[in-house]
C-alpha cells in the first residue's frame, strides 16, 4: 500500500470516530438509567494532568508512565524508569493523590508498573441536637494498589493488563462500613504507520463486588428481619480510541485523539483531546467530553524541565464545571 493510501486510509478512519459524536450526542439519554449502579467511582478520576487536560481522551496516546491508569499496554512505550506524582483537587474538599512508576524490562520485552492512588476527605460529625457539629470528625477514604505488565508483541502491536486491590472506608470512625475488590485492567494497541497513528483498545475496572460487611434489620413493626447489604460491580469502562500526529518536527508537532468510552453505569460518550508542542519543551493542551453533564471542557499545559538533575516535566490541568467548580490537577514527572 502506498503512503498516499496509507495517509488516506488513516484520515478516513480518523474522521469515522470524529463523526460518530453526532449519533452519540442525539442518544444522550440512554444509559442514564444505569447511573448510581456501580461501586467506587473514584476509579474514573483522571489520572495526569495531562490526559485530564485532554479531556480524558487517552487511552490511544497513553505513552508515559500513567498509562498505568489509563491504558496498560501503553507502558511500552517509556524509556528507562518513570515516575509520575498527580494531585486533583477535587469539590467538596476532596483530595486525590496518585503515585504512578514504570521501568522497561528487556527480558519481558516490555514494562512493569506499580500503581498507589488515595482519594479522601473529612467531614464533621453532627447530630439531631447539634446541628453545627459535635467536635468529633470522621473520614471517607477511597484507595487502590495495583501492578500493571505490558508486553511488545510486534514493533506494531502490544498489549498489557492491571490487577488492582481497591478499597472504600466509609466513615469507620463512626460505624461506617468497608468494601474491597480485585479489578482488572486489559488493553492493547496498534501502529498503522502514517501520522504515527494507533488504534487502542481498553477494558478498565472489571472485577468483582464490593459489599459492604455486616447486616441491617427491617420490619413493618410486627416481623423484623435480618439482611446483609447489596454489593455493587466497580466502575467498569470500554474505550476505544485513535491518535494520530498530521505534524511532527523537532520543533513543532500536533497531536489528536478521539475516544468513544461506554461506562457500565451510565450513557455512552465521545472525548476529544488536542496537544500542540513547541521546541520540545512548552505543551498545551485542550479536551472537551461531548456527553458529560458537568466537567466538558479542559484546558492545560506542561513544561519539560530538569527536576533533581533528572529529566523531567510540570503538567497542570483545569477541568471546568458550571455548578461544581473548577478541579485543578498537578502532575510531576521523572525520568531516572
Amino acid at each position: 500500500m502506498t503512503r498516499q493510501a496509507n495517509s488516506a486510509t488513516a484520515a478516513l478512519l480518523f474522521a469515522a470516530l470524529l463523526f460518530a459524536a453526532a449519533p452519540r450526542s442525539a442518544a444522550i439519554g440512554l444509559g442514564d438509567q444505569r447511573i448510581g449502579t456501580s461501586s467506587a467511582s473514584f476509579l474514573r478520576i483522571g489520572v495526569g494532568a495531562r490526559a485530564a487536560a485532554m479531556g480524558g481522551a487517552f487511552v490511544a496516546v497513553a505513552d508515559d508512565v500513567t498509562s498505568v491508569a489509563w491504558n496498560p499496554a501503553g507502558l511500552v512505550l517509556i524509556q528507562g524508569t518513570e515516575v509520575a506524582f498527580t494531585y486533583a483537587s477535587w469539590p467538596a474538599d476532596i483530595g486525590y493523590s496518585h503515585f504512578a512508576f514504570g521501568t522497561t524490562s528487556r527480558r519481558l520485552d516490555g514494562a512493569i508498573g506499580l500503581q498507589v492512588g488515595v482519594l479522601s476527605t473529612e467531614m464533621m460529625e453532627t447530630q439531631e441536637y447539634y446541628p453545627y457539629g459535635t467536635g468529633r470528625t470522621f473520614s471517607f477514604s477511597d484507595w487502590l494498589v495495583g501492578l500493571t505488565v505490558a508486553k511488545r508483541f510486534t514493533d506494531r502491536f502490544s498489549g498489557g493488563a492491571a490487577v488492582k486491590y481497591v478499597r472504600e472506608e466509609l466513615g469507620v470512625e463512626v460505624g461506617g462500613p468497608t468494601t474491597n475488590a480485585i479489578v482488572l485492567d486489559a488493553g492493547t494497541y496498534y501502529r498503522i504507520g502514517p501520522w504515527n497513528m494507533k488504534l487502542a483498545v481498553a477494558l478498565v475496572n472489571f472485577g468483582t463486588q464490593l459489599t459492604p460487611g455486616g447486616t441491617y434489620e427491617r420490619g413493618n413493626g410486627e416481623e423484623t428481619t435480618t439482611s446483609g447489604y447489596e454489593g455493587f460491580s466497580p466502575a467498569m469502562e470500554f474505550k476505544f480510541g485513535i491518535s494520530m500526529m498530521p505534524y511532527d518536527t523537532p520543533d513543532f508537532s500536533t497531536l489528536f485523539d478521539v475516544e468513544l468510552v461506554h461506562p457500565a453505569d451510565n450513557a455512552e460518550t465521545v472525548r476529544m483531546g488536542v496537544e500542540a508542542r513547541a521546541l520540545g519543551v512548552l505543551a498545551i493542551r485542550a479536551g472537551y467530553d461531548l456527553n458529560a453533564d458537568q466537567m466538558k471542557a479542559s484546558f492545560g499545559v506542561g513544561v519539560l524541565t530538569d527536576i533533581s538533575n533528572h529529566e523531567g516535566g510540570v503538567d497542570y490541568a483545569a477541568t471546568f464545571s458550571e455548578y461544581l467548580g473548577t478541579v485543578h490537577r498537578l502532575t510531576l514527572v521523572f525520568k531516572l
